[in-house]
Order: structure tokens, then sequence, then C-alpha cells
């Protein structure tokens, strides 16, 4: 990605402190904030900023190249030289935060990212609206790598071809893993299918349904890492709390699982069941507002439909709309 990144004397006049403190706010939610040395206008803190410039990248999911690093590195710069208590603690927390976040296991750090950023995009999205700068050029730089393929509404998010493939994720995952269905992965063809289907209906979802399918990834991300990590009394109890069929024998160890759970609620077994379900409660809820009518497994035809034809209901019951 080579970005045409405005020369230093060719970019507009710098945001406002007022709209620059919105951008802070939108990308650092997940950062404390940090008490600012009593030095702090000497100079710019260069080793913060360069931590700083990679917990925004993680944040959006981008690997910065150099010239994108310089004019990061020269927008936190001035928070030193323009005198922004706010935007220097907003730097130094997020720099700590960083650096804490680094003794996290990186596939749970990368499932806790990757489910935060339709709020960090959110809240750019907003301060850019409000006309803030720097929040306009890290939407382009994210956009750029992560083409809309629809528009969204203002408080709303764009359609991109990764939220189409992480819902078709999901609806795999629920058919193989939890309804235990031979559920071919989708092929090209289908997944063209739902892009096109979904291009067509975004614009028609409400903001709050935009949101909710930009949230696939994030959903798909934490089905991942909390199935691999289960044991298989936890898959067990997900599959019995979505609905999937179960033999008399799975049955009767549900039972015994259950009268046993209370003793395990302080336990990890708990908080990834926790996860899990809470995963599965969100896809049934939006069973109809985000998945109902897509491109969907159909175990009654041994096949991938669109929409318009029949829906096979995460409970298992095949109905026709």
């Amino acid at each position: 990605m080579t970005p045409d990144t405005p020369t230093p004397s060719a970019r507009p006049p710098r945001a406002r402190p007022a709209a620059r403190r919105r951008l802070l706010a939108a990308l650092m939610s997940l950062a404390p904030l940090a008490a600012v040395p009593a030095a702090w206008a000497a100079a710019p803190d260069g080793r913060a900023i360069e931590t700083y410039i990679d917990y925004c990248g993680a944040l959006l999911g981008l690997n910065w190249n150099a010239s994108q690093r310089a004019e990061l590195r020269r927008q936190a710069a001035s928070y030193w030289t323009d005198g922004n208590p706010e935007g220097i603690r907003t730097v130094l927390g997020a720099a700590d935060a960083w650096q804490r976040l680094q003794s996290t296991p990186q596939a749970l750090r990368d499932t806790a990212l990757r489910m935060s950023r339709p709020d960090v995009l959110l809240s750019l999205q907003q301060a850019a609206a409000r006309g803030d700068r720097d929040s306009r050029w890290l939407l382009d730089r994210y956009h750029e790598q992560n083409r809309p393929l629809a528009p969204g509404k203002p408080d709303g998010l764009p359609l991109t071809r990764e939220m189409v493939e992480a819902r078709l994720g999901v609806q795999h995952f629920l058919a193989t893993e939890i309804h235990r269905q031979p559920a071919p992965v989708p092929d090209a063809a289908t997944v063209e299918a739902s892009v096109r289907s979904a291009i067509a209906v975004h614009p028609t979802l409400t903001a709050a349904q935009q949101v909710e399918l930009a949230r696939q990834p994030g959903e798909l991300a934490r089905l991942r890492y909390g199935w691999a990590r289960a044991s298989a009394a936890d898959r067990l109890l997900a599959r019995a709390e979505t609905g999937a069929r179960l033999s008399a024998a799975e049955q009767a160890q549900v039972q015994q699982v259950m009268a046993g759970l209370n003793a395990q609620l302080a336990g990890l077994q708990a908080q990834q069941q926790s996860m899990l379900a809470s995963s599965m409660q969100s896809m049934r809820q939006n069973s109809e507002i985000i998945m109902g009518r897509g491109t969907v497994w159909n175990p009654a035809t041994n096949r991938w439909e669109q929409q318009g034809g029949i829906v096979t209901e995460f409970n298992g019951v095949v109905r026709v709309p």
C-alpha cells in the first residue's frame, strides 16, 4: 500500500486542539491515561510515540509503511510542540497499554483487538464527520486495505468484503461445529453471490444492523478462540444452549455437567463457556436481522442456498419464509 501522504508543506492546516482531542478519544478508548511528567514540554517522547504508532496499527489491523509511520510520528509529536497535555497523556497511556498487552497471549490479544475494531472505526468516523483531519487520514488508510462495497449510515458502518466472508464463516461454524452438519466451506461462487446480495441489502439496513454486521469478524474470531480451548463438556453445553440436537447420552451428560457447574464458576472452564454462550446467544438473537435471509447452509437440501429460499434456523427447524 502506497497512500498519497501529503508533504508537510502541502498538508492542510492542522486540526484545532479540540478536534485533535476528539481523535485521541476515538483511538484510545482502550488505553488508560498516564500521568504527564512535570517536564512534559521539554521534548517529544520518541519511544512512547513509536509504541503509540504500533498500538494504532494494532487497533485498526494495519501494518504501517515508512511514510505512514512518519505521518503518525508528526501527528503525535505535535502534541508536545503545540503544548497539548491531553494529547501527551493519550500517547503515554496508549504506549503503556500496548506494553502491558505484550504479556497477554497473542491469540487472545488479537481476538480482543478484532472484537474492538468496529467501535474504534465508529469513533473515528464520528470525529472525521466533525472535521477532524487526522481521523479522516486514519479512516482513509483503513479503507485502502478494506475497500467499502456499500455506504454506511451516519451511525452505521460501510460494508466490506471481510464482513460478508466472516458472516459466512460464522454460519459455517454453526452448521459444522454446533449442528454437526456436513456443510462444505462456501466456494468462490457462493462467496461472490453473498457479496452481491450484501451490497444490495446493506443500504437498507439500519445503522445498528450495519454495526452488527461489522462485528461478525470479531464474533468469528471469538468463536474460534473459545472453541479451540473449550473442553468436550464446554462444547456440549454450547450445543445444548444453542438448540442443537443431542443424543440421549449427550443430554444426560449435559445434566451431569450442569449439576456440577456451580463449583466451576470461578474457573477457566466457566469463563470459556461464558464466551461461547454469549457468542451463540448473539448469533441467535441476530439470526433474522443479519443471517436469516442471507446465504445459509440448508441440511434439508444438503447445499448452500441464497435468500428467498428455505431458511435454516439455529434450532435446526427448516421453515419457508
